[in-house]
C-alpha cells in the first residue's frame, strides 16, 4: 500500500513539472522570432525625442519698415494719433499749381552810358512789366521709386509784355531808348527742373527730406520800339544751369479718420554758372482719401523766389514772391 501511494506522489511530481516547462516555453519569446516579425512590416515602438523650433532671422523694426507705404494703410484703422500720408515705393504725387505772385526784376547788358543808363533796367519802371496780379502756373511730379529715394520733375512756363513809355532814358544791349518814347516789351521765362529727394527722417507723424536739383532756365527779354522811327528791337536770350540744394519737412497737425491736416515747408540754395539764388516756402496741406493708398489734396501757402546772374557788363535779376495754391493726388 505504501509502496502504491511513492509511486504516485512521483507520477504527481513529474506531471507538474511537465505542465510547468511547457507553460513557461509558451511565456518565453525567441529573439529570432522578434526579428523575423519585424522583417515582415511589423514596426517598433520607439521614443523620439521633439525636434528643437525653427530658428528665423527678423529684420530689425526700423523706419524702413514701420513707417514704408504708410499711406497703404486703411485710414478708418488709423486711430486717435496723428498720421501724415506720404508717397511709399512705387507710389506717385502729382499736382498742378497756380502762383499768384509779384515779379520784380532788372536787367542789364552793355556798358553804362553816362547820363543814359545811371541805373539798371527795371522790368516795372523802364519797361512797364507788371509787377503785380501774375498768374503763374506749374506742373509737380514726385516718384518714389525707393522706400527712401523719390525722383521729381517740375515745368514752370512765364510770359509777360507790356507796352509803356519810360519816364527815364535807358541803354539796352547798345540801343538808347529815349524818355517819353513808347516801348514795348515781352519777357519769356522758362523753368525746368529735375532732381532726387531723400528722406533723412521719417516717423508716423513728420517727414523731413533732403532734395539736390538740376535747375535750367531760359530767359529771353527783347526790348524794341512802337515805330519805325524809335529804336530798333533788340532781344537777350540767356540760358542758365544750376544746382540746387535744400531740406523740406512736413507734419502732422490734426488727423481725423485719414483727413489729414498738416504744415510744411522748405528753403533751398542754387548756384553755379555765375548765378545764385534762394527760395523758401511754407504752406498748409489739407488730405483726403479716396480709398486705401489714395488720397487727393489742397495745399496753399506763401513762396519766395529770386534768381541772380551778375557778370561783367551783364546783370539779370529777378524776384517772385507770393501765394500759392495746388491740388493733386497721392496714388
Amino acid at each position: 500500500m505504501l509502496r502504491k501511494q511513492l509511486i504516485s506522489s512521483c507520477l504527481l511530481i513529474l506531471f507538474v513539472m511537465v505542465i510547468s516547462g511547457v507553460a513557461w516555453a509558451q511565456a518565453t519569446v525567441d529573439p529570432y522570432d522578434v526579428a523575423a516579425e519585424s522583417n515582415q512590416g511589423v514596426k517598433n515602438i520607439a521614443k523620439v525625442k521633439p525636434a528643437p523650433p525653427a530658428v528665423s532671422k527678423v529684420k530689425p523694426y526700423g523706419w524702413t519698415s514701420q513707417f514704408e507705404g504708410l499711406s497703404r494703410f486703411n485710414p478708418i484703422a488709423w486711430g486717435p494719433d496723428c498720421y501724415l500720408p506720404s508717397p511709399a515705393k512705387g507710389q506717385f504725387l502729382l499736382g498742378p499749381k497756380v502762383w499768384f505772385a509779384r515779379v520784380d526784376g532788372e536787367a542789364r547788358r552793355g556798358v553804362d552810358i553816362a547820363n543814359v543808363q545811371s541805373s539798371n533796367v527795371d522790368f516795372d519802371d523802364h519797361l512797364g512789366l507788371r509787377k503785380s496780379g501774375n498768374t503763374i502756373w506749374s506742373i509737380e511730379a514726385l516718384y518714389q521709386f525707393r522706400p527712401g529715394w523719390g525722383i521729381r520733375y517740375s515745368f514752370t512756363p512765364l510770359r509777360l509784355h507790356a507796352t509803356a513809355a519810360p519816364t527815364t532814358a535807358f541803354n539796352f544791349m547798345g540801343q538808347t531808348f529815349a524818355a517819353g518814347t513808347e516801348v514795348r516789351s515781352k519777357w519769356e521765362h522758362y523753368e525746368h527742373r529735375l532732381g532726387l529727394v531723400f528722406n533723412l527722417s521719417r516717423t508716423n507723424n513728420s517727414l523731413t527730406n533732403l532734395y539736390t536739383d538740376w535747375l535750367y532756365v531760359q530767359d529771353k527779354l527783347t526790348v524794341g520800339g512802337v515805330t519805325a522811327t524809335t529804336a530798333t528791337a533788340v532781344t537777350w536770350d540767356d540760358s542758365k544751369n544750376m544746382a540746387v540744394v535744400g531740406f523740406e519737412f512736413d507734419k502732422c497737425l490734426k488727423n481725423y479718420r485719414g483727413n489729414t491736416l498738416g504744415i510744411g515747408g522748405k528753403a533751398g540754395i542754387a548756384f553755379f554758372n555765375d548765378v545764385i539764388g534762394y527760395e523758401a516756402e511754407a504752406a498748409l496741406n489739407y488730405m483726403i482719401p479716396i480709398k486705401t493708398g489714395r488720397f487727393g489734396f489742397i495745399k496753399g501757402g506763401y513762396r519766395y523766389a529770386q534768381l541772380k546772374k551778375d557778370k561783367a557788363s551783364q546783370l539779370f535779376m529777378t524776384t517772385m514772391d507770393g501765394p500759392f495754391l495746388q491740388v493733386g493726388f497721392l496714388f
